[in-house]
């Protein structure tokens, strides 16, 4: 069996802070949107609660869209999404959040 170490090096970057960022926001996200599937969360004003920079909440937002935690509904602009909205998957995870901050 091989292993592609630098695959196994990437997965452990995404395993620290990396995570900590995204539960940020999903516990963000979900207080914002009183925990309930679908409604749509201004990403400005999210990216302001959580203190991130456009650049890096988009980047968080790609991971947290491929793991099917959060889905983009409009765009605001080249490089931020306008709009996110959390799933259901999303819901519980920020759910899971809560109870253990």
């Amino acid at each position: 069996m091989n292993i592609d170490v630098h695959q196994t090096k990437s997965s452990m970057l995404i395993g620290s802070d990396f995570n900590r960022r995204c539960e940020k926001i999903l516990l963000a996200a979900g207080r914002e949107a009183e925990f309930e599937a679908g409604v749509n969360i201004p990403v400005e004003k999210l990216a302001q609660t959580v203190n991130m920079d456009r650049v890096e909440i988009r980047n968080l937002f790609r991971y947290m869209i491929d793991l099917h935690f959060i889905k983009e509904e409009s765009i605001g602009g080249p490089v931020l999404y306008g709009h996110i909205s959390l799933t259901e998957k999303g819901v519980e995870k920020a759910k899971s959040l809560l109870d253990n901050s």
